[in-house]
């Protein structure tokens, strides 16, 4: 039986070409092991340090588990589950990997909504469901959310994961570059209407910015946008807001950091006004909020 000192070294020796970051490396080796020993990272570095033994049973899934991620294979596909604001959270090549970048615009909402209640929410693009179900989740008064995406294979997923955290969210498959969203026909006078949107926003040209892993694993749909017409989803979304909603509506968007002065030109030029946007940890441009309004 080989130890756990020894399968880590192994690891890293294997991964090493393709994560330049030991730390990076390092961070996939614990979501693994504590993934397939069903345990904390704690329990790991004890197994590391006293040079436990590994059965021979795991150890064969355990480098089954390696030859997938030597072939670029993202660590939160391989254990078909993600973190977000430290929720656990069911994926798989259909939906797009929750990021740090998003956790930060959802704190930014619930920054925003501390004291709202009895809203009409839209998560529009809501992939693995992670920004409509950590809002219910950490705010359950914050009102009614329905969930959008084109395609049901996301939506499953999406609903396993509401029901993983047992949240009420309203799952709806539409394609919002062919129709519109559906709403009901009253909404509330007193209610408040927020849009969230995180949609495919990378140019193809920004191909050759990304790892590769993402290129070949993550879905294309939900990552790129053509050169020729980059803000297509903003556009989209926005123009149905002004067609369809009445009242104050507040947006918020996750963006791309090299065309946000372009986002905040369109948004101005339609009607919209109080564009706040914000960096993220990397220090990029990478969400903005806006107010709609059109009276009822």
């Amino acid at each position: 039986m080989i130890s756990f000192d020894k399968f880590y070294s192994l690891f890293q020796k294997n991964l090493q070409n393709l994560y330049k970051n030991s730390k990076e490396i390092e961070s996939i080796f614990f979501l693994l092991m504590t993934h397939i020993f069903k345990c904390d990272k704690t329990t790991i570095l004890l197994k590391l340090s006293k040079k436990g033994k590994i059965h021979f049973i795991i150890y064969k899934k355990l480098i089954k588990k390696l030859w997938e991620l030597k072939k670029n294979k993202p660590i939160q596909y391989v254990i078909g589950k993600a973190y977000f604001f430290d929720m656990e959270f069911i994926v798989n090549k259909n939906v797009f990997i929750p990021r740090q970048e998003t956790e930060e615009l959802v704190y930014w909402i619930l920054q925003d909504n501390k004291n709202t209640k009895n809203s009409q929410i839209f998560d529009i693009g809501t992939g693995s469901g992670c920004i409509s179900i950590t809002l219910k989740k950490k705010k359950p008064k914050i009102g009614h959310i329905y969930a959008i995406d084109f395609s049901q294979k996301i939506i499953d997923i999406a609903r396993k994961n509401a029901k993983l955290h047992n949240v009420k969210i309203s799952f709806k498959k539409v394609n919002i570059l062919n129709s519109d969203i559906p709403i009901q026909k009253k909404i509330n006078n007193n209610s408040i209407i927020i849009i969230i949107s995180n949609p495919p926003y990378i140019r193809i040209s920004e191909k050759k910015l990304l790892h590769p892993n993402i290129i070949q694993y993550e879905p294309f749909q939900s990552l790129f946008v053509p050169d020729k017409d980059p803000l297509i989803f903003y556009k989209k979304i926005s123009f149905w807001i002004k067609k369809k909603l009445t009242g104050i509506v507040y947006v918020y968007f996750e963006i791309n950091q090299f065309i946000y002065l372009d986002i905040i030109k369109f948004l101005k030029k339609i009607g919209f006004f109080n564009i706040k946007i914000k960096k993220d940890f990397h220090g990029f441009f990478r969400m903005i909020r806006a107010v709609y309004y059109k009276k009822k």
